[in-house]
């Protein structure tokens, strides 16, 4: 484990070692944590960056998502807490961050956070996005309300199985989807899927 003392010595390690995982403090001496995020990813950086922030504005959380990294814990939080979304973003297979997310008319770049339909690009909202990718990279998996939560709604205690059906229909009509015949399935009694084997 290294340990940066400045944003311009965690830019100079990047450069200079291959990591597993970076954890970057939002507000670092000299250069941001964003703006060393910004310069890991647009030299094709590919490790799981966590960001560690005082910002709790959604804006700030979707900023820095939108900048590269894959994972957010605002300040102050408890370090079983940090270890936890550690172990999680180690459970990552590497491979998945360097290749785009296809299903059926859509596609995901989890590096540039852009969603398109047919190569037309899709707005969605932060956490519609996470439900998206969280899909995408488990294909043909079902999952019930309480399992998206664990780990699309981590960090948000209020969140409840309501809050993943509403998200649910937010996500369908943020990609074009009118009902239940699409990419995304209700399971009766089970939960939710991505089926691959849509028509």
């Amino acid at each position: 484990m290294q340990t940066a003392g400045g944003g311009s010595e965690a830019i100079d390690f990047l450069r200079s070692f291959k990591y597993d995982l970076v954890i970057l403090d939002w507000m670092m001496p000299e250069v941001t944590g964003l703006d060393v995020l910004k310069a890991y990813r647009s030299r094709d950086g590919k490790a799981p960056v966590l960001m560690l922030t005082a910002k709790a504005e959604v804006a700030d959380k979707a900023l820095g998502l939108d900048m590269g990294a894959d994972d957010y814990l605002t300040k102050p939080f408890h370090p079983q807490e940090l270890l936890a979304r550690v172990r999680a973003l180690l459970r990552r297979p590497h491979s998945l961050a360097a290749v785009l997310l296809t299903a059926g008319q859509i596609t995901l770049d989890p590096a540039t956070c852009q969603v398109t339909r047919n190569g037309e690009e899709l707005h969605l909202r932060p956490k519609v996005f996470s439900l998206l990718e969280f899909f995408m990279r488990h294909p043909d998996q079902v999952f019930s309300s309480e399992a998206i939560l664990e780990r699309v709604w981590m960090d948000d205690s209020l969140a409840s199985p309501d809050t993943v059906r509403t998200h649910i229909k937010l996500l369908r009509k943020s990609i074009g989807e009118s009902g239940e015949g699409g990419l995304i399935k209700n399971v009766r009694n089970r939960g939710y899927m991505l089926s691959t084997s849509h028509k």
